[in-house]
């Protein structure tokens, strides 16, 4: 079972905070491929899921308060804030 592995857990938990962050700065699609290379993940098997999309709705809130990630949807990057 999935779920009850730990790392398992911990990459559904860091795919959850970016989504957070995207959907609080505005995004509400999740390109696979990218994300999947944010978590490690090698560009051989990420490029293959680079045709592939989430769709964050206006649900993600309610998802973000059950997993205690929603402070991350209330900070927002500052308008011209450089990331890097």
């Amino acid at each position: 079972m999935q779920e009850a592995d730990p790392l398992y857990e911990y990459v559904r938990t860091v795919m959850m905070e970016v989504m957070a962050v995207l959907y609080a700065n505005g995004q509400k699609t999740v390109h696979v491929g990218a994300l999947m290379r944010l978590l490690g993940v090698p560009e051989s098997s990420a490029a293959e899921h680079d045709d592939e999309r989430i769709n964050i709705d206006e649900n993600f809130d309610e998802i973000a308060k059950e997993l205690n990630i929603q402070h991350l949807i209330h900070n927002r990057i500052p308008v011209g804030a450089t990331i890097h």
